[in-house]
């Protein structure tokens, strides 16, 4: 049988394989984890960096934090993310329709 056992954080260090992206996000979580209240934190885009990138990147970030965030574009070409109500509810998939005879 299998041994578990609890350990601390720094375990995640021994992973043998991180992905680029995740390791790219790092910048992005650490903004992330300091937002608290009302705070909001304007992303520009580097040369070659696209603001559809920058938002995937705070939503993908965001998700790692298991927070909930939202954003937008300004006409400065940045882009501003906050941290969403809390009592929003998570957005739901569709659910499919039952097939019914006629």
């Amino acid at each position: 049988m299998a041994q578990i056992r609890k350990v601390d954080a720094s375990a995640r260090d021994r992973l043998k394989h991180r992905t680029k992206g995740y390791q790219e996000r790092e910048p992005y979580r650490k903004a992330l984890e300091s937002l608290s209240g009302n705070a909001v934190i304007e992303v520009e885009p580097d040369s070659g960096e696209t603001l559809r990138k920058i938002k995937l990147n705070l939503s993908r970030a965001a998700k790692e934090l298991n927070r909930s965030i939202s954003y937008g574009e300004t006409e400065q070409k940045t882009v501003l993310a906050w941290l969403a109500d809390s009592e929003a509810s998570p957005r739901r998939r569709r659910t499919r329709r039952s097939k019914t005879s006629s």
